[in-house]
């Protein structure tokens, strides 16, 4: 989702940033705030991961509170038309769709900002199934998207995803798998993908 379909840079730092400099404030904390570098860098990792990476070690007893303001953050900007796909993820996703290939999403997000992205893209449009780590805390993104091929019965799977744990998650369940360039994830991190691709029109070939 984020990085694949979801330019999240242009809401998600906000909503960081704002999240810890209140719950800083509140707590008459002085510590320099987190940059946009380094909640990119941090983009679509579990949340777990990502929250002790974007904290202080000493302050990391405050993470739930403040993925919980981040998260009711990106809510509220999302539903104010802050966020925005990548281009050509609408047509591709169309294309894919009108091509009968069934198609999934599956993330490391929370359950509450999944489902207000689906919401407000209106993506059910297009996806089959979705799932996410927030619904299934206790799973593995490779192990939900066995559940997806299971689902599906799929026979030619193809993950598509731009950090290392999309390639992961494919590679254990002998997926095809295409690394997004145009993602959060370097070009080191992704090169164990099968195909690497800098737009996501370029899908369009793998099923002309």
């Amino acid at each position: 989702m984020d990085g694949t379909l979801l330019q999240s840079e242009t809401y998600c730092i906000e909503a960081v940033q704002k999240a810890i400099t209140d719950i800083y404030k509140e707590r008459n904390i002085q510590e320099k705030i987190v940059d946009k570098e380094k909640i990119l860098a941090e983009v679509g990792k579990p949340s777990l991961q990502f929250y002790q990476s974007i904290i202080p070690g000493k302050y990391i007893y405050l993470a739930d509170e403040v993925r919980h303001k981040v998260c009711d953050n990106e809510k509220r900007f999302l539903r104010a038309g802050k966020g925005k796909l990548f281009d050509g993820v609408m047509d591709m996703l169309l294309f894919l769709k009108e091509s009968d290939i069934r198609l999934a999403m599956l993330s490391n997000a929370s359950s509450d900002y999944f489902w207000t992205v689906i919401e407000v893209f209106q993506l059910n449009r297009f996806i089959d199934k979705a799932l996410c780590i927030g619904d299934f805390p206790y799973e593995s993104k490779a192990t939900l998207l066995r559940k997806i091929i299971m689902d599906f019965s799929a026979k030619n799977p193809v993950m598509v995803g731009d950090r290392v744990y999309d390639i992961e998650a494919g590679k254990h369940n002998h997926c095809f798998t295409i690394g997004c360039l145009y993602g959060y994830g370097s070009a080191d991190e992704l090169n164990q993908a099968d195909l690497l691709i800098d737009n996501i029109l370029e899908l369009r070939k793998l099923f002309l």
